[in-house]
């Protein structure tokens, strides 16, 4: 492996990557999460106010719905900013509307890949691709809706990766 000195005005900054974006059905799979989360709130909530019925209960379960509302709006926006890139030597994923987050992790730092699952995104067909990484305040990097192939093609290529530059 090389280390050759680059011009920072040739390399491609992450900003300008072409991002492949997450599979379509994650949106679904953030809507059903967030509904689910917010249902449960406003059962806690509509517990409260059977057993009591001041207004602070009332106020919490119209505060629950606007909430709601105001998430899964952001959820779409979202959804369309979430992406990742590989490249040579790394792997990018972006995410974050509100406070957008681009990760880098380069391929010679990655200690483990693994691919997880939970109720909601086994139902929809997708996963997440787990990488750990050497650093302490990084310790992870989790590329959310991809599709199960779509994960395995990518564990592959960073498991081969990981054995060319070993070898």
């Amino acid at each position: 492996m090389s280390n050759r000195q680059t011009d920072p005005a040739t390399t491609d900054p992450v900003e300008e990557l072409r991002y492949e974006p997450v599979a379509p059905k994650y949106r679904s799979v953030q809507m059903v999460t967030a509904t689910l989360a917010y249902a449960a709130l406003a059962a806690l909530a509509l517990l409260l106010l059977l057993a009591d019925s001041p207004w602070w209960c009332v106020a919490a379960e119209a505060f629950i719905v606007i909430s709601l509302i105001v998430n899964l709006t952001i959820l779409r926006k979202a959804y369309l900013y979430k992406g990742y890139a590989l490249r040579e030597h790394d792997i990018t994923y972006r995410s974050g509307v509100i406070f957008p987050k681009i990760t880098t992790v380069p391929f010679s730092r990655i200690q483990q890949v693994s691919i997880s699952r939970n109720p909601v995104t086994s139902y929809f067909g997708l996963c997440a691709l787990d990488v750990v990484n050497g650093a302490q305040d990084l310790s992870s990097l989790s590329l959310k809706g991809l599709t199960i192939e779509r994960a395995e093609e990518i564990k592959n290529l960073v498991t081969q990766r990981l054995h060319n530059d070993y070898d």
